[in-house]
């Protein structure tokens, strides 16, 4: 027989995870073995027959205790094929019993109800439970007197049914924690379709409106077309680093490596960053969502602010990140404001994607020649336009033209994003402006 027509190998049956309450739940059965001690103890029989088979209960018990620790003896078998094989296991020392009480496995048989109720599907569990009591409970009816009967059925029926119900409990907690886990699953993907769709959405839209234009203008007027253009290769690089950053978010950041990376953006960005070196305890749940806020807020104070220097403080109750980007700006921060508002069409929201030293460096400069666009191109949508504010969390923002007074800082998407994140790891998160200039993002356990 060539290899190509042998049969395949059979599978091998994983060991279940194991939890110490799963264990101490199963061993506390053990107290039941009270009633063949007692029943070997009040026998007649010798000394050397008892002490057999009080031997054979503790090897019992012992062996008991091993079959849940590990529940798969043989991986080649399946699992019902080990509940077998345990049974069997468990039944060689229950022979030791045989020449004081024969009459004392019967109270074992409940132990072995366990073995096959919880290792087995329900509905095999069960099956298999109702075999196991039926052949214990119908010689002790057959052959014992009807006075012997009643400690042998106390023990044999009663642990029974609080098994299987025990079982139906397990079944049910389990089912419900699927049920969850799969809601919540769905859940972040409806979270990720909506993000998606508002990133998409509109900047599609835009992109279609100005490609178009273009094409129209390549004839006539060469230079706005070539205007539009890079606003459309712009806007499409937005787009492209919003949905890598809506991924990112299904995965945990860590704080410590964050801020190693918001420390080379900085410096690329040539802001002189003022972090510190090391992370103080904390929560993973917070750890997380400080790491998140410093990539976040970081990245407009990369892009927007004009900042000089931008100085982040870790506690083990608080996340501060502070810029000067009025005080060290000026005019200049202002303009670029400006221009950056009508490089984005519509006003786009600011990406809140993870400032890389590689992107940095070159974004900033990128967006000033991209963002210059000629006296007579048509006017572009704004934020407000759309009902929508601008979602920077640093530096002037969205100017609407000739106006020399400070925007407000406006609650955008960014800003949001930020709280809600922080929300849902019991945190705040406040954004102000700084007297002095510059903006100021704190994010405090509640």
């Amino acid at each position: 027989m060539s290899a190509a027509t042998r049969t395949a190998p059979r599978p091998r049956t994983e060991e279940p995870e194991h939890h110490w309450s799963d264990l101490l739940f199963a061993t506390v059965w053990l107290v039941f073995l009270v009633m063949p001690a007692a029943a070997l103890l009040q026998s007649d029989e010798s000394v050397w027959a008892t002490a057999l088979g009080l031997l054979g209960l503790v090897l019992f018990a012992g062996l008991y205790t091993l079959s849940w620790i590990r529940q798969i003896l043989v991986p080649r078998l399946s699992v019902l094929g080990n509940a077998v094989l345990w049974c069997v296991v468990l039944l060689v020392p229950l022979t030791l019993l045989l020449p004081a009480s024969p009459w004392g496995m019967t109270y074992t048989a409940p132990f072995f109800v366990a073995v096959c109720a919880f290792r087995l599907p329900l509905r095999q569990g069960i099956l298999a439970s109702l075999l196991i009591e039926v052949a214990a409970l119908v010689p002790l009816l057959m052959l014992l007197p009807r006075e012997q009967w009643f400690w042998p059925l106390f023990g044999l029926v009663l642990p029974g049914p609080i098994i299987l119900l025990s079982r139906f409990a397990v079944e049910r907690s389990e089912t419900h924690e699927r049920l969850a886990r799969e809601l919540a699953v769905s859940r972040q993907r409806e979270a990720v379709g909506r993000d998606v769709h508002d990133i998409l959405g509109h900047s599609l839209t835009v992109i279609t409106v100005k490609t178009q234009l273009a094409q129209r203008l390549v004839e006539t007027d060469p230079q706005r077309a070539v205007a539009e253009l890079n606003d459309v290769l712009a806007l499409s690089r937005e787009a492209l680093t919003d949905v890598r950053s809506t991924v990112g978010r299904l995965r945990d950041l860590d704080l410590g490596v964050e801020l190693v990376q918001a420390r080379a953006a900085l410096r690329a960005a040539g802001i002189t960053p003022h972090l510190p070196s090391s992370v103080p305890p904390l929560d993973a749940v917070t750890r997380s969502v400080f790491a998140w806020i410093l990539r976040e807020a970081v990245t407009n104070v990369v892009r927007h602010s004009g900042a000089a220097h931008c100085r982040v403080t870790v506690t083990g109750s608080s996340l501060r990140i502070a810029d000067d980007g009025a005080r060290a700006a000026g005019a200049l921060t202002h303009h670029s404001a400006r221009t950056d508002t009508v490089a984005r069409p519509g006003g786009e929201a600011p990406s809140t994607s993870p400032p890389r030293p590689d992107d940095a460096a070159a974004d900033v400069p990128d967006r000033a020649s991209v963002g210059h666009v000629g006296p007579d191109s048509p006017r572009p949508v704004r934020a407000g336009d759309r009902g929508e504010a601008a979602s920077s969390c640093s530096g002037p923002e969205a100017s609407t033209g000739g106006g020399a007074a400070e925007p407000e800082l406006r609650e955008g998407n960014g800003i949001r994003g930020m709280k809600e994140r922080a929300r849902a790891a019991g945190c705040e998160v406040t954004v102000a402006r700084d007297p002095r200039g510059g903006t100021i993002v704190e994010v405090r356990r509640a």
